[in-house]
Parts: C-alpha cells; sequence; structure tokens
C-alpha cells in the first residue's frame, strides 16, 4: 500500500519533498560556510608569513589583520547563534570595573600597588610599568546549556 500511495501522491507529494530536500542542503552549505574558520585562519597565517617575509608593510599588515580578526569574531558568533561548541567554549567574562596595578612600582613599592599612567609618562619606554588590569575585580559567567 506504501508504494502505490506515495506512485498516486507523487504530483503533490515529489515537488515538496524536492523543495524542502533542496532547502535543506542549501542550509547545510550555508552552515558551514558561516562556522567554517579555517579559511580565515589560513588567510591570517598567510598574511603573518608575508610580514615577515617583508612583502606586507606594517600599516597594511595591521588593517588587514584588523578586517581578519573580524571575520574571526563574526565565525564565532554565528557557532554561538546556531549552538555549535566554540574553541573558548561557552565561558564569557564579564567586565567589571579593574584597578591598574603594577607587579613593581617604579620607587620599589609593593607588588599590587596603584600607579597612575601619568606618573609613568616623563619615562622612556623601557623603564614604563607596565599596567596591568587586576584579576580580583573580574567575574565569570558560566552559561551551560545542556538541556
Amino acid at each position: 500500500m506504501g508504494l502505490l500511495k506515495h506512485l498516486l501522491f507523487w504530483p503533490v507529494t515529489g515537488p515538496l519533498f524536492l523543495t524542502r530536500f533542496s532547502l535543506e542542503k542549501v542550509e547545510g552549505v550555508v552552515r558551514e560556510q558561516l562556522t567554517d574558520d579555517a579559511a580565515v585562519k589560513a588567510e591570517l597565517l598567510e598574511l603573518q608569513l608575508q610580514l615577515e617575509l617583508g612583502e606586507v608593510d606594517d600599516e597594511s599588515y595591521a588593517a588587514r589583520e584588523t578586517a581578519l580578526m573580524r571575520r574571526l569574531r563574526e565565525v564565532r558568533e554565528w557557532r554561538e547563534r546556531l549552538g555549535m561548541g566554540v574553541s573558548g567554549g561557552l565561558v564569557r567574562v564579564v567586565e567589571a570595573e579593574a584597578e591598574e596595578v603594577a607587579p613593581e612600582g617604579p620607587s620599589g613599592e609593593e607588588p599590587g600597588a596603584q600607579t597612575s599612567p601619568a606618573a609613568d609618562e616623563g619615562l622612556p619606554a623601557e623603564d614604563r610599568t607596565p599596567n596591568v588590569a587586576d584579576p580580583r575585580g573580574a567575574s565569570v559567567e558560566i552559561k551551560l546549556d545542556w538541556e
């Protein structure tokens, strides 16, 4: 009975089936292209190689790297939207008010002492203390969608 039913209703169900099948294949290809970061990473490696070989100057490298990093962020956003795993997992760091601290102040203060960027302005670049965010001021939000 199943074969006879399929043959009799083929003029109605055939185009519907083929349309659905075609759209599912197109959706799969689009999903793959939106979430595949291999091409972007290969292009980024090629750009870095060109910089090392001197084929690209620093300004054009920075502009092209910015565009490639933007594309990588877009791929990650699409992977998150489509419920796919991302390389960093489903962990997001929520920005909090971070205080600037230095490992050791220029005048021998203890590690973690507050320094102001204005205090380092007169020093040469190699003598300036790096500004480091205090990790105690950050919070981590973990989303586990395992339902």
